[in-house]
Parts: structure tokens; C-alpha cells; sequence
């Protein structure tokens, strides 16, 4: 049997592939339904999170979204309890639970937003805005989405008495909808700064000047003419100062050092970018490049400013420290070096914490994203979230496999006219087949150990074949360690793979008739001519010239392409692969085999 070691390594990988599938755990059952979204009035808000699995409501089991939906329906104002997550949980209500779901996944396939649906979100901009301000936020909101990464995700404008921005993407939730796409992302860097009274006046600080503010009763001061209060802001030398209290010896200030227009660049290479455990927290940090007037801001504000000696690291900082600051909310604290004051620094560190790795790399990639992009031109507000059923729906399933039976059909009726012979035509469409089923397990998620199986099992069998003296190739060896790496990695099943897939049966159909036709007519003219090996090795010499052409188109679509141009390369390279590694030279070794039984 090992002489048909070819057959035996597709069969592996197609089992491999299944398991890679399908093979899922289901820690809360079977049944249930995922969360999805928890709008910012509901009770269970800061309880309850993302992705957690409700499998009952009000002791009523949830198998499906029909079942909630039905029990959402009969909620009434009161308590409420369901289980999430195996754990109960109780909430009063007063109009809504607030609480979006979607079915839980049953396959490790990713399907995009046509195949499973997703999240809609109505974005409301606050003030009356103008049709051009609409379109500059959709092309911010765009280059954010683009740079975190999130995929299939569209924008749509919503025009009438009043404006709207629409959002229909997979698989986001409450940090991406609050914390990215509706935060405005308006910057800012203040460092505390004093300035020491003396009599009637406090003397502040800039660069090399120093400024003169009057006191006024009731913690009230005067620049410039201008009265000034605690809580409001006045301008010196071009920096804007927050006024926030006044002491036994000093006024308290803040003074804004960065905006967001001060930000050129945010860089994100491990060198400059990274995460650091300490002790039970993780740190992030990352590098901005700054402006010449935010770097002349910063020199100006902190020269001559007191240090003061850290006595747990040993370090000497600054007395006022840079405290960072998003849509008015404080986002970080962080210290300065002493040997920074009055210095012209074009490329600070951001920094900040997080008790998690995940959550430390979450806000680190959204502070990198909202300042690569800017600012909103406009503060959005949440108006709806809600869960959107897949455009194609299950009838496209239906349809869709209706289809391939039809096209099997055809096929193996097309080729049992050219041949006369069902064994040539059978083992096409299995290993059509096969194809398919490697390629969507290639794509699968949380299938590495799948994989490594995989490779373990495909370089046995193939030091087996090898010791038993078969003719081994080297394009096996390849197969058996690349495939399993491409299983490693997945993607999006959208429109666009479904495309790439398409495309490998279409190739790997006519590479197939190839390999059919050459060994048969190799086996009717060997006599004269050659051997059925070498006539085998003729078609796979077509095979591999075809198969080169495609990827080298295929391969700047991948690195140029953006979303479903990319997704349609990474598919059909990956069939492409896996039809010349594995399935081609497993169908090459059926036919031959039944033309050595003739």
C-alpha cells in the first residue's frame, strides 16, 4: 500500500483539514447565543461583555437568536436573570436589556459580512453638519478601519433633516464602536506647571522670559487684562495654560505642550513600539514624531522646571509631569526625564498600562490608530446598534451547492464521454473536492495543532515511502512542510475567497484533464514513443509552467491589493499550492494506477 504514499498523504490532509473545520469546542454548550454589543444604558453595561455565550434567559433555555429574540419580546420592567458564560447573572430593567446577539459560530471558518452578517451602527454627528464635513468623516473613520486592521467593514452616508453615518461591518463590538469609530480622537499633551507667587503677582516660566499674572481675590487672577478663574484657560507666549488652582505658594497650570496637528508621524516597528511585562502589569509604548513648534513648546515649557528623585528606580524627573489626554479624558501620565527640561525633543515615548496583555495591546493599537488618522472633523453619538442577517442568507448556500452537484455532474459526464471509463472520472471530482475541503481548512482559525499533526504525519509517511525506495519528490517534501505552515495562518471566507476557490477547481479541473489525457495517450502510443512516467511528467512540466504564471499574477494583487482584491489572491495562490503539492500528484498516481491495471 505504500506505493500509493500519494494518495495516502491526500487523504491525511483532507482529514486534517475537516478536523480543522469543524472540530470546535463548546464549553457552554451547544446552544446559545453570543453577545454581540451592549448599548451604554444597559444594565448589564460594564458587567457583561463581548463574545460571552448566553444559553438561558429567565430559566428559559436560548438554543438559537429566534429563542431570545422571542423572550426579548415578553421582557417586562423588573428583574431579569440569564446565564452567560455558565455563570448567572441578575439586572433590573426598565425598558430594554440593551443587549445585542448574534448565533455562535459552529464551524473555525471566519464567513464575512454577505455570508454571516454583522453589526449595523448609526453614528449621529453632534451640531448641524454639511454633506462635504459627512464625507471627510466617512474618509477618517475609512483610514482608521484600514489601520487597525478591521476588515469587511463599509460606510455609508445617510442624508435627510437629519445626517447620519451608517456602519455595517463583522465581527467589532463596544471597544471598537466607543473606543475608536465614534471617539472624535481630538489630541492633546499637557504638563503640569507652577508658577511661584510673590506678593501680589505668580512669576511663569517660558523659556527664557518670565511673565508676571496678577492675584486677585476669590482665587482669581488677571493677564493681560483678562480675569481668569479656576477651570478656564489664557494664552502666554502662544501656549495655552488650563488655569487649575491656586496654592499657599504657587499657582497650579497646564500647559498644552502637543496637539493633534503636532503629531507627524506615530511609528510602529518593534523598535520603536512594543509591550513589557512588569511585575503584574503590562506596559505599552510607542514613538511620535513631533512638529518643530511642538518641539520648541516643550523646551520652552520645562526649562528651569524642579526635579525631584524617584527613590524606588533611582531616577530623577521632572516635577511636572505629561499628561495625555483624549477627547478631554485622561489617557496617561507620564514622568520626564530631568536631563529632558528645556531640551528640543523631536520623538517622545507614549506610554500606558494594562493589567492584561490583550488589553494593553488593544489600547495601544487604538491610541497608534486615532492619531495616525487624526481627529473626527465632527463628535459622533451612538443612536442604534444593532445585529444585520447576512445579504445572501442560507438560500446562497442552498443555491450554491446545487450548483457544484450540477457541475459534478457535467463533469464527470464530459469526461466519461472523452474516456469511456468512470475510474478516470470519479477520482476527478473527489479530488476537486479535496481541493476545496484543504483550502477552506488552510483558512480556518484555532487550527495550528490541526496542522503540526498534519506536518508530523506527512514527513512520516514520507520517510516511510522513502525507505521502502519510492520515488519521492522533491515537491512532496515541500508540500508536506508548506501546506501545514499555510494551515497556520486564516482569513475571511467573503465573496472574494469564494472567488479564489472557483478559481482553484477551474485550474486544478483543466490541470486534472491534462494529467488524464497525457498518460492515456501515453498508454496507447508507449510502445513508440515513451513511458507512461515520462508522459506524466510531461503534463506536470504544462502543469507547473500554468501554475507559476498564476501565482506571479496573483502575488503583487497580494501586497498591492486592499480587502476583497487581496482576499481573492491569498485564495487562489493557496489552491494553487495545494493543487500542485498534493492533489495533482495524488490524481496523477490513481490514473496511473488504473492504466497499469488495463
Amino acid at each position: 500500500m505504500i506505493k500509493y504514499w500519494r494518495v495516502w498523504l491526500l487523504i491525511i490532509f483532507v482529514l486534517i483539514a475537516i478536523l480543522a473545520i469543524g472540530f470546535k469546542q463548546y464549553p457552554y454548550g451547544r446552544y446559545g447565543v453570543r453577545i454581540v454589543y451592549i448599548t451604554g444604558d444597559s444594565p448589564a453595561k460594564g458587567v457583561l461583555e463581548q463574545g460571552m455565550i448566553i444559553t438561558e434567559l429567565n430559566n428559559k433555555q436560548i438554543k438559537d437568536v429566534g429563542d431570545w429574540e422571542e423572550e426579548i419580546r415578553n421582557i417586562k420592567p423588573g428583574t431579569v436573570s440569564l446565564k452567560a458564560n455558565g455563570k448567572r447573572y441578575t439586572f433590573q430593567v426598565n425598558e430594554t436589556l440593551g443587549i445585542e446577539v448574534t448565533e455562535i459560530e459552529r464551524t473555525n471558518l471566519d464567513f464575512g459580512l454577505d455570508l454571516q452578517g454583522g453589526t449595523r451602527v448609526l453614528l449621529k454627528p453632534k451640531g448641524n453638519v454639511t454633506s462635504e464635513i459627512l464625507t471627510q468623516t466617512i474618509a477618517t473613520l475609512q483610514t482608521r478601519a484600514n489601520l487597525y486592521g478591521l476588515k469587511e467593514i463599509n460606510f455609508y452616508p445617510v442624508l435627510g433633516a437629519e445626517n447620519y453615518i451608517q456602519i455595517e461591518a463583522a465581527g467589532i463590538g463596544n471597544e471598537i464602536i466607543d473606543n475608536l469609530l465614534s471617539k472624535q480622537g481630538t489630541f492633546e499633551a499637557k504638563i503640569n506647571k507652577t508658577a511661584k507667587i510673590e506678593g501680589d503677582y505668580a512669576k511663569l516660566r517660558i523659556g527664557d522670559n518670565f511673565y508676571k499674572i496678577k492675584l486677585l481675590g476669590n482665587d482669581t487672577i488677571e493677564f493681560n487684562g483678562t480675569i481668569i478663574k479656576p477651570g478656564e484657560k489664557f494664552i502666554v507666549n502662544n501656549i495655552e495654560f488650563d488655569y487649575v488652582s491656586k496654592g499657599a505658594n504657587q499657582l497650579n497650570l497646564l500647559a498644552k505642550v502637543y496637539d493633534g496637528d503636532d503629531i507627524e508621524n506615530v511609528y510602529t516597528d518593534p523598535q520603536r513600539s512594543g509591550i513589557v511585562p512588569r511585575g503584574n502589569t503590562y506596559f505599552f509604548y510607542f514613538t511620535v514624531a513631533i512638529s518643530d513648534e511642538g518641539a520648541k513648546r516643550f523646551a520652552d515649557i520645562t526649562k528651569g522646571m524642579d526635579t525631584y528623585l524617584d527613590v524606588q528606580t533611582g531616577e530623577e524627573y521632572l516635577k511636572g509631569k505629561m499628561i495625555l489626554y483624549l477627547d478631554g479624558e485622561q489617557v496617561s501620565e507620564l514622568n520626564i526625564g530631568a536631563g529632558l527640561a528645556g531640551e528640543i525633543v523631536h520623538t517622545p515615548s507614549v506610554q500606558g498600562s494594562r493589567l492584561r496583555r490583550d488589553e494593553a495591546m488593544e489600547d495601544k493599537l487604538q491610541l497608534q490608530t486615532i492619531l495616525r488618522s487624526g481627529a473626527l472633523p465632527v463628535s459622533l453619538e451612538v443612536v442604534s446598534v444593532d445585529v444585520i442577517s447576512p445579504r445572501l442568507g442560507s438560500d446562497f448556500f442552498r443555491t450554491m451547492t446545487y450548483a457544484m452537484l450540477l457541475a459534478a455532474i457535467i463533469v464527470v459526464s464530459m469526461v466519461f464521454i472523452r474516456y469511456r471509463s468512470l475510474k478516470i472520472a470519479l477520482p476527478l471530482v473527489f479530488v476537486s473536492l479535496s481541493e476545496v475541503i484543504i483550502i477552506l481548512g488552510i483558512a480556518a482559525m484555532n487550527d495550528i495543532v490541526m496542522w503540526i499533526c498534519a506536518m508530523i504525519a506527512g514527513v512520516a509517511l514520507i520517510t516511510i515511502a522513502t525507505l521502502k525506495k519510492e520515488n519521492v519528490d522533491i515537491y512532496a517534501m515541500i508540500g508536506v512542510v508548506l501546506i501545514p505552515l499555510l494551515g497556520m495562518l486564516s482569513w475571511t471566507i467573503d465573496l472574494s475567497a469564494i472567488a479564489g476557490v472557483i478559481a482553484a477547481i477551474g485550474t486544478g479541473m483543466d490541470h486534472q484533464i491534462i494529467i488524464a489525457d497525457e498518460t492515456l495517450r501515453g498508454e496507447r502510443k508507449k510502445k513508440i514513443f515513451t513511458s507512461i512516467k515520462d508522459q506524466i511528467k510531461r503534463a506536470f512540466f504544462i502543469i507547473f509552467g500554468a501554475a507559476a504564471t498564476t501565482i506571479a499574477a496573483m502575488v503583487p494583487l497580494l501586497f498591492l491589493g486592499m480587502g476583497m482584491v487581496r482576499g481573492f489572491a491569498i485564495t487562489t495562490i493557496t489552491g494553487v499550492l495545494v493543487g500542485i503539492l498534493i492533489t495533482r500528484p495524488a490524481y496523477a498516481r490513481i490514473v496511473e494506477a488504473i492504466v497499469e491495471k488495463r
